[in-house]
């Protein structure tokens, strides 16, 4: 029985959690941002393996449904930036169901870091989900969209490599 209740509790603190974040925001565009507290370790060895490149980290989760329409786009921003790399935070999202998600849209390539307690996410003041950081080449941050953003729209993907230090010039793809 002991068992059952604390799997009953720990369901109860997953609602709570849930519905503490806000979601399905439409985005207010992408503000211009300079700094952000320390990279929790998790992140840092993210960053560690992609040096040089500007990088998105994306707030999301597999129950959020602004967060799941926005994720094909972020994906294909990704997969046409040689430049650039998407990395996302799971927020407040059990195991199983980020894996479902995964797999059911076949993003098994795509960086994910478990932010069962969400302490990443309240390190850096996330309040909406998704939410998209934009960090530079040398991973110093730049830009932030609160909300569910087109990612394919022109202007934002020119906002997005313009800030990121990605000339388009010398990389036409």
């Amino acid at each position: 029985m002991k068992t059952g209740r604390t799997v009953g509790r720990a369901l109860l603190a997953s609602l709570a959690v849930a519905l503490s974040l806000p979601f399905g925001a439409q985005a207010n565009g992408l503000e211009t941002i300079d700094q952000l507290p320390p990279f929790p370790p998790a992140l840092l060895k993210a960053l560690d393996g992609v040096r040089g490149k500007a990088v998105m980290v994306n707030f999301w989760a597999s129950w959020c449904g602004p967060c799941r329409d926005e994720m094909p786009a972020l994906v294909e921003l990704d997969e046409a930036e040689p430049g650039m790399v998407l990395i996302t935070v799971a927020v407040a999202d059990r195991a199983a169901d980020t894996r479902r998600f995964l797999d059911d849209h076949l993003l098994d390539t795509l960086v994910v870091i478990a932010d069962h307690d969400q302490a990443i996410s309240r390190q850096w003041g996330v309040r909406t989900i998704p939410t998209t950081y934009v960090l530079d080449t040398s991973h110093q941050p730049r830009l932030r969209v609160r909300g569910e953003a087109d990612w394919r729209d022109a202007a934002v993907r020119s906002r997005v490599l313009k800030a990121a230090g990605i000339d388009k010039r010398m990389n036409p793809n």
